[in-house]
């Protein structure tokens, strides 16, 4: 018994160790940093009265409106961090509303197994945890059965054995909440498809299907005071394709004369309020929708505000239906979380990977899915964002056709806000090709709006029939802040940008590597044009300042007027103001070719202390702004001297003397600036 407490002592050791090293100890704190509440104190794990089971106790935080509970088998644990993931990663959570208790039964867990347990207090659902100190426990071995004298059977005349009459046992009723975190356990097709009987996830519900996927249940369905049921969890991998032939057909259970799964809910009626729908990290396979008149359609139609989708992983999905289309969800209002989606889905309008709509929230999740649409707003991730996409990813070729002058076509966003209700992209990136019919095609979002765009990035090749093309976005009024697109980018008619088509806000701290080329006019290595797109102009005195500030093009570009290395044309009802900006590419057209800016369109602006290299781009001069500069010139000065005597050294890394300098803001990857 010494041993075996010096051996988890030790372990628990190396997983304080191995936390300090991956950086994890400043987030421990975080919540409280942020205003949250204090950390829960005392907490202890001991065995539960099962084995496979534990409870973990803290002491009362009464400023918390919620708990989380994670736990973590030291193994698995240690093989996360050697994959490089973060500490929480890890670990599985479960979030319980604050009533009072100070403790939790975890069940399912494997008897004779080292783990790690932690809570946290939250000030809100969705709020950063304090987190407590850490405690340990190896659970407690499945008791080894043993075997009891028996009295030898008596035998027939002919020496056979009887067999016995087995005695029926009674039906018992089931807890279906069997580890109290008030959730309903999903493990059948059969129960999943009766959610739609009981949206809010309370476990009330009166349907004949319900109660069969349900049978013997107690009241309420088992959710058990205190822990009210208010959503469902899976704990087992589905598969839809339940004849195995490897293809949605007739001999599926959820084939419906070739429509597929019927998405749950409705758009009057939502998966809605506050109810959880909690993946675990099973898989579910081979979802097939085929809704080509249906609107919202996707594994749930619509989620409320306080609705939560996380941890789950759809594999091999096949959706069509008419708008508002995506595989987990149509449209979402609430949050998406550590969830992913690969396969196919199409439609006409507001089409994604993982959502058609999004008005939520979505983290750390994933579409490597091919979406494709006929009519307009076409996205890798979702179709139209007007909510927050952080940490997230698509990748997989999207394609939008017949869109118009409202195509909005992108490889995460099809759009990224509209006016007074933008939305905002941070830590994410796109890297499927992407093509549009239509106006507003960007490697990362179509038709950015009003959005901000923060710490992305998108890599595949755009291609738009129509205006406003970009690498990252077609058009965007926000602010795109240390981003930037490598793709190739080709037009065929007017604004087209290596990063964006046509901007009217800000860009810091970002640059395309991309050629660029187009059939059309305003045409830039970085933007095509940079200004409004309204037809009326403003006054003299009130027009918007449009900022580019330390940011670069290195990629070629090619149209027909108003064609430069860094911005196609600067103005169009506003006033242009490049600063500490550079370009580089080899520059061609048929008029207003500019090193760095090619033409003014109505306006005016200024670039300082901004360059072009006259020798790489093949152009002598810049009528509207920048300061032409040999290649040894602009790659001579080693730090912010000489000619980057005014950039910032905290922005820039100025190389060795044949290099370009390139951006180390907020910890930019400089190496892959430099292949």
């Amino acid at each position: 018994m010494m041993l075996k407490r010096l051996t988890v002592a030790a372990a628990f050791a190396a997983v304080a160790l191995a936390i300090i090293a991956a950086g994890a100890a400043s987030a421990i704190a975080q919540g409280q940093q942020n205003g949250g509440p204090p950390a829960p104190g005392g907490t202890q794990a001991a065995n539960g009265p099962t084995p496979g089971e534990a409870v973990v106790s803290w002491q009362a935080v009464a400023s918390a409106t919620h708990y989380r509970v994670g736990w973590v088998a030291y193994d698995d644990y240690n093989a996360a961090i050697a994959a490089g993931r973060d500490w929480l990663e890890a670990f599985t959570f479960v979030d319980l509303a604050n009533r009072g208790q100070t403790s939790h039964r975890i069940a399912r867990l494997t008897p004779g197994i080292d783990y790690a347990f932690i809570v946290g207090s939250n000030a809100s659902r969705y709020a950063a945890p304090t987190w407590s100190d850490w405690a340990s426990l190896t659970l407690a071995a499945a008791p080894v059965a043993t075997s009891c004298p028996t009295t030898p059977p008596a035998t027939a005349g002919n020496g056979a054995t009887p067999t016995p009459t087995p005695t029926p046992t009674p039906a018992a009723n089931v807890d279906y909440d069997t580890d109290d975190d008030g959730l309903i356990e999903i493990a059948s097709l059969a129960q999943l498809d009766v959610i739609r009987h009981d949206l809010d996830g309370d476990g009330v519900s009166v349907h004949a299907d319900h109660a069969a996927a349900f049978p013997n249940a107690l009241d309420g369905m088992g959710c058990l005071a205190p822990n009210p049921c208010n959503g469902y969890e899976l704990t087992a991998d589905l598969d839809f394709d339940t004849n195995g032939s490897g293809r949605p057909d007739p001999g599926d259970a959820y084939w419906d004369d070739g429509h597929g799964w019927l998405p749950i809910g409705d758009p009057e009626m939502e998966f809605r309020y506050n109810t959880v729908f909690d993946g675990g990290g099973h898989t579910i396979a081979n979802l097939f929708i085929y809704w080509p008149e249906g609107s919202y359609a996707g594994l749930f139609r619509v989620t409320g505000e306080d609705a939560e989708i996380r941890d789950v992983r759809l594999t091999g999905v096949r959706v069509v239906g008419q708008s508002t289309v995506g595989a987990l969800v149509g449209s979402n209002n609430g949050l998406i979380a550590r969830s992913s989606a690969d396969g196919q889905v199409s439609g006409k309008s507001q089409i994604g990977g993982i959502a058609g709509y999004n008005s939520g929230s979505i983290s750390n999740s994933k579409a490597v899915v091919a979406v494709a649409g006929s009519g307009h707003t076409i996205g890798g991730l979702v179709g139209s964002n007007t909510g927050t996409i952080t940490d997230s990813s698509a990748r997989g070729a999207v394609t939008g056709e017949d869109g118009g002058e409202d195509g909005h076509v992108g490889g995460l966003a099809g759009s990224g806000g509209y006016i007074n209700n933008c939305g905002a992209i941070s830590g994410s990136h796109a890297t499927g090709a992407v093509s549009g019919e239509g106006d507003y095609v960007g490697g990362l979002v179509g038709y950015g709006s009003c959005a901000t765009i923060s710490g992305s990035y998108a890599t595949g090749n755009v291609t738009g029939e129509g205006g406003y093309v970009g690498g990252l976005a077609g058009q965007t009024s926000g602010a795109i802040t240390a981003s930037y697109a490598t793709g190739d980018v080709v037009g065929e008619s007017d604004n087209v940008g290596g990063l964006a088509g046509q901007t009217s806000g800000t860009i810091t701290a970002s640059y395309a590597t991309g050629n660029v080329t187009s059939e059309g006019s305003y045409v830039g290595g970085l933007v095509g044009v940079s200004g409004f797109e309204t037809k009326g102009y403003f006054s003299h005195s009130n027009r918007p300042i449009i900022t580019i500030t330390a940011s670069y093009a290195t990629g070629n570009v090619s149209g027909a007027e108003n064609v430069g290395g860094l911005v196609g044309s600067r103005g169009r009802n506003g006033v242009t103001r490049t600063t500490n900006s550079y370009a580089v590419g080899r520059i061609t057209g048929s008029g207003n070719v500019g090193g760095l800016v090619g033409g003014l369109d109505f306006s005016n602006g200024a670039a300082v202390h901004s360059y072009w290299d006259t020798q790489t781009s093949g152009v002598s001069s810049s009528s509207y702004g920048g300061t032409g500069k040999t290649t040894r010139e602009l790659q001579a000065p080693t730090g912010n001297t000489g000619i980057y005597s005014r950039w910032n050294a905290d922005w820039w890394d100025f190389g060795a003397r044949s290099q370009y300098p390139v951006l180390k803001y907020e910890g930019m990857d400089m190496a892959a600036q430099r292949p």
